[in-house]
């Protein structure tokens, strides 16, 4: 009994945290990709002023759903592996466009913006992730506020 009391929420955190690698390494795949088609058509893709239409349409839950890609992640050319427990969006722009607030990002310079938000334990309280295209890092957040490194 006692024993079970302690491995149990050890074994739930390593669950959840395996849980969050798929966003970390969508979200990589996404800069990747981003980088590329800059390169290529000299901005990046999704040019919007919002974060755009989220993939898929709700947040998973606990369980994952399989993707359906639009037209944007078409063009991008990014989905996931397999079936998704998290929600996807995009958001960029050009010199001169403001950037999320939150995001700290500088528009002087193209700019764009990824963000894989998801409700692992399925209690309605979502969890962000963020990667932009002026940083290497991952940012996490409780409340998509630009987060913490």
């Amino acid at each position: 009994g006692v024993l079970a009391m302690m491995a149990i929420p050890t074994f739930t955190s390593y669950i959840y945290k395996g849980r969050v690698t798929e966003a970390t390494t969508f979200l990589g795949e996404i800069k990747q990709r981003q980088e590329s088609y800059r390169s290529e058509f000299g901005q990046y893709c999704a040019n919007n002023a919002t974060w755009g239409t989220y993939n898929p349409a709700t947040i998973p839950g606990s369980d994952p759903v399989m993707w359906t890609s639009t037209a944007e992640w078409t063009q991008l050319g990014a989905a996931p592996d397999g079936p998704t427990r998290f929600q996807y969006g995009l958001i960029a722009g050009a010199p001169g466009v403001s950037a999320p607030s939150e995001t700290n990002l500088d528009d002087d310079d193209y700019w764009f913006a990824a963000r894989a938000q998801g409700d692992l334990d399925g209690d309605s309280t979502s969890f962000f992730l963020e990667i932009y295209s002026q940083s290497t890092h991952i940012y996490n957040s409780a409340t998509a506020t630009g987060g913490w490194q």
